[in-house]
C-alpha cells in the first residue's frame, strides 16, 4: 500500500491558511483523490482554495492538486529535497514520515561507468 497524505488551502481572514494534513486510506490514486476532495470540501465556514494529495514513489514526490471549481486534477512530480520550502507540502512529508534531508540526491543525467556512457532520457 502506498500511503497518501492530503492537505487543503483555505482563505481565512484575508490570508491563506491550511489545516493539519491527514492520511488517506485508499491505496488507489483515484480513490485517494476522491476521498481527499470529499473530506476537505466538507469543512464549512471557510473558503476552500486548493486540495493537495501527496505520496512518495520511487524517491520522488508525486503531487496532485485541484481547486473546488476545477473538473480535473493536475498531477506532477518533484524531488523530495527542496520541497520543505512550501509549508503545506512539508506538513504532508511529516505526516508520511519522510525526512527531506535524508533523501538521496537526484540522479545525474549522465553516468560514465568503465568507459561506457549511460544517458538518462528526460
Amino acid at each position: 500500500m502506498t500511503p497518501f497524505a492530503s492537505v487543503a488551502l483555505f482563505r481565512r481572514n484575508g490570508g491563506v491558511a491550511f489545516k493539519p494534513p491527514r492520511k488517506e486510506r485508499p491505496d488507489d490514486l483515484t480513490q485517494a483523490r476522491k476521498a481527499a476532495m470529499r473530506y476537505w470540501a466538507g469543512h464549512h465556514g471557510e473558503a476552500l482554495i486548493r486540495v493537495f494529495l501527496v505520496r512518495e514513489f520511487a524517491g520522488r514526490l508525486e503531487i496532485s492538486e485541484r481547486g473546488p471549481a476545477e473538473a480535473l486534477w493536475k498531477g506532477y512530480s518533484r524531488e523530495i529535497r527542496g520541497s520543505e520550502a512550501e509549508p503545506h507540502i512539508a506538513a504532508c512529508l511529516g505526516e508520511l514520515g519522510i525526512d527531506p534531508n535524508a533523501a538521496p540526491p537526484p540522479l545525474p543525467d549522465m553516468l560514465n561507468i568503465n568507459g561506457f556512457v549511460y544517458r538518462r532520457e528526460i
